[in-house]
């Protein structure tokens, strides 16, 4: 009987995960200084990507590759936030988003070139969730853009670089972990991977916009004019509590506004007709009541009860970092953003960037999970310790 050898012990394996920098088109875009471009670390993010693709994380000592995948959960690209000759179109076709794409790409180089880099070297790959706000990746001709500008070779389909649109996950059922975006937890900002588009009555097809990127453009838009700060503060209830106390005109025409669009969007122009558009408003309102961005630690930890397999699961949405260990050793992170954030919420009250992503170390077929703050060159990242 011959001697068989013995396999060679798999080699470690890593996963970034980045979510919710919402690049945009830049600081002056159409002729205009731009205040709805929130992502402000083109050069810090071109070092992260570097520093997790060379040096250790770059080869073994006998020379082959760091397997180390980058996973971006949603949120990377703001197309929400990218206006059309001024305005903000809810209407959007695909050669909008194709406008809206090449904007985003133009006005971050330097980020498309190091995700570009990054990708060509062997052993590192790009995986693209979609999230609320980049739901025009849902149209093909987006992703061959983008999967092109990053690609080496400017392939598509490509070896290196994946955009998921068929579904909101990526579960590594082999190690044990899951990541998701987290926005199809919430009604309002639910994506139909079903139902991508819908066709109007000229034949044109439209992205099928959840009612929270609706809102988005045409209400929260325009009042960021007044207040620019509107979208970065968390939680949005205490804002308006202490808003009425302190800021009492802009807050009632901000609540008025935003109630009087969603009964008007949400029931009276349901295709369906008004009966089904309220039931359609009544459960998001019963959605957003509970989980409207808070921290979806109720919907994780859901998650990790129906399931065996996985013992930890990364959201991004909420853009509120969190890194939360059971009793029973399961886990939750969230990662954060890279925005400014205004924080009322007593657990982390005031305004801070934090620039969190998630980092998973896949050792003997086991994740161990962690939150980690970039901060620099001088110091890469550490835990982050809220």
């Amino acid at each position: 009987m011959e001697n068989q050898q013995a396999k060679p012990p798999k080699k470690d394996r890593f996963v970034l995960v980045i979510s919710d920098c919402h690049l945009s088109a830049g600081r002056f875009f159409e002729g205009r200084m731009n205040p709805h471009e929130d992502f402000k670390f083109d050069d810090e993010m071109c070092d992260l990507f570097q520093y997790f693709s060379r040096g250790k994380y770059g080869s073994w000592s006998d020379g082959s590759p760091v397997e180390l995948e980058l996973v971006i959960a949603g949120d990377y690209f703001d197309y929400l936030n990218v206006p059309v000759k001024g305005e903000f179109e809810d209407g959007v076709t695909e050669e909008i988003a194709v406008y809206k794409t090449k904007a985003i790409i133009e006005a971050h180089p330097k980020v498309m070139h190091a995700l570009r880099q990054f990708a060509s070297l062997p052993g590192k790959t790009i995986t693209y969730l979609i999230g609320n706000h980049d739901a025009d990746l849902l149209f093909a001709n987006v992703r061959e853009m983008i999967v092109r500008t990053w690609d080496p070779n400017a392939a598509f389909p490509s070896e290196k670089v994946k955009i998921v649109h068929d579904k909101d996950r990526l579960t590594y059922a082999d190690a044990g972990f899951e990541i998701r975006h987290g926005n199809q937890f919430e009604a309002g900002n639910e994506l139909d991977f079903n139902q991508p588009f819908v066709v109007t009555d000229t034949g044109s097809r439209l992205l099928n916009l959840p009612w929270g990127s609706v809102y988005v453009l045409k209400i929260v838009n325009q009042m960021k004019w007044e207040r620019e700060y509107l979208d970065k503060i968390r939680p949005i209830k205490v804002f308006v509590l202490l808003g009425l106390i302190m800021d009492p005109f802009f807050t009632m025409r901000f609540v008025f506004l935003s109630s009087f669009y969603f009964i008007k969007t949400r029931i009276f122009s349901d295709q369906k007709g008004w009966l089904a558009g309220f039931k359609k408003a009544a459960k998001i309102i019963k959605n957003q009541s509970s989980v409207f961005f808070q921290d979806l630690e109720t919907e994780a930890r859901q998650l990790l009860d129906e399931s065996k397999e996985i013992k930890t699961v990364i959201f991004g949405h909420t853009h509120r970092p969190m890194n939360k260990v059971y009793p029973d050793g399961k886990q939750y992170i969230n990662t954060g953003t890279w925005t400014k954030m205004i924080d009322l919420d007593w657990r982390g009250i005031g305004q801070q960037y934090r620039r969190t992503f998630a980092f998973v170390h896949i050792k003997d077929g086991q994740a161990q999970c962690e939150l980690k703050q970039w901060v620099g060159e001088s110091g890469p990242h550490q835990t982050f310790g809220g």
